[in-house]
């Protein structure tokens, strides 16, 4: 609930931060009584929580672009996990099916790979971007530890169709 000194919240600006965003004690997501889902004292979307749904990610399916339903979800037709369906998804204040999938600078990219489950061999990191590609500058794995160093001073220019941001940790 509280932010470490020297960070500061800022606004999501694409859809996949908007769909790493946590359900349950998280402040920009509140019910009808302007509390954090989990954090009210209720029990909302325990079998929800139980099922491994705890991000927005978890109740949406990209491929289809709507809300997931229970058998999706993997919770019985209770009423009560139909209920408390309708009441998180109804608390989420973004629109995955409209969110803003622009990159920006800074952010990091690497190739869409099938089956990618090691760590990545090549990441890049956005330097700007145009309508259909973006200036970026490219970083190789150099160690099995994970380590990346950039592989020339220029930039290169890539396609936006693709590319998927990964985090790259520091």
């Amino acid at each position: 609930m509280s932010v470490r000194p020297g960070l500061c919240k800022s606004e999501l600006t694409n859809s996949v931060e908007t769909l790493r965003q946590p359900i349950f004690g998280n402040p920009l997501i509140l019910n009808q009584e302007g509390k954090p889902l989990g954090l009210s004292g209720k029990s909302e979307g325990n079998s929800l929580a139980n099922a491994e749904c705890s991000r927005i990610r978890d109740f949406w399916d990209a491929e289809e672009k709507e809300w997931k339903g229970l058998f999706a979800l993997g919770v019985s037709f209770h009423p009560s996990n139909r209920q408390n369906r309708e009441l998180i998804i109804a608390s989420i204040p973004w629109d995955p099916a409209t969110s803003n999938n622009v990159l920006s600078a800074g952010e990091w990219v690497n190739k869409k790979e099938a089956g990618q489950t090691g760590p990545l061999e090549w990441v890049y990191q956005v330097v700007e971007t145009s309508q259909s590609t973006a200036n970026v500058s490219e970083f190789r794995r150099i160690s099995h530890t994970g380590r990346i160093q950039a592989t020339g001073s220029h930039t290169i220019t890539i396609p936006l169709e693709g590319y998927e941001p990964v985090r790259v940790l520091a």
